[in-house]
């Protein structure tokens, strides 16, 4: 599986700095030396399902799915179906850092900057896509927004988890190339179960 595959969806969602010219994402530690395993015991989750720790905080990766070691790396950690590693272009779930320009008590004003954004770099590579928008918590109580760009062509998805805190962010991100409902709901778990270090 070649890195520049996870990077092609990701060219329309750059939006770190959410409106600064550069993106500043926080420098990571090693994922070997960053990553602890629990068994989970959560409802939403199989007892299969494992929370995992990073540098920024702990989510639940959902029961048969692992990290893509090989093309996690600079802060981002991806996940795919497990056997599925070397794949040409596989489902996969990314997770990141960054910062923002806005306070949480200014969160509208992030959604309507990452939703204009959004619909302006589809317009730039000529996409036949459409972008929807709604919002939400997390199981901890942050408050979450959820990006679908829907691609009028084709059955993939990809769908933008947006965990605030002030100034900054953790971005879910799923590619989902054959609407399999399994990955959308283990993106939804890595999102929901999110809790800041």
């Amino acid at each position: 599986m070649k890195k520049s595959l996870y990077l092609l969806p990701l060219m329309i969602v750059m939006l770190s700095a959410c409106g600064n010219k550069q993106a500043d994402v926080a420098a990571t530690a090693k994922a070997d030396e960053s990553t602890v395993e629990a068994t989970q015991k959560d409802d939403a989750a199989t007892k299969d399902s494992k929370r995992v720790e990073k540098e920024f905080g702990s989510f639940i990766v959902a029961d048969g799915f692992g990290e893509a070691k090989e093309q996690s790396g600079g802060g981002r950690y991806f996940y795919v179906v497990e056997g599925h590693e070397h794949d040409a272009r596989p489902n996969n779930i990314s997770i990141n850092t960054g910062h923002q320009n806005y306070n949480l008590d200014e969160s509208e004003r992030f959604a309507e900057s990452t939703t204009w954004q959004l619909n302006m770099q589809i317009k730039q590579y000529g996409m036949d896509a459409v972008v929807y928008g709604s919002s939400g918590k997390t199981d901890a109580g942050d408050i979450m927004y959820i990006f679908d760009i829907k691609f009028n062509d084709s059955d993939e998805i990809d769908r933008q988890y947006y965990i605030l805190r002030d100034k900054k962010y953790v971005m879910v991100f799923m590619s989902n190339f054959d609407n399999d409902e399994s990955v959308n709901k283990a993106a939804e778990l890595m999102a929901k179960s999110f809790e800041w270090k």
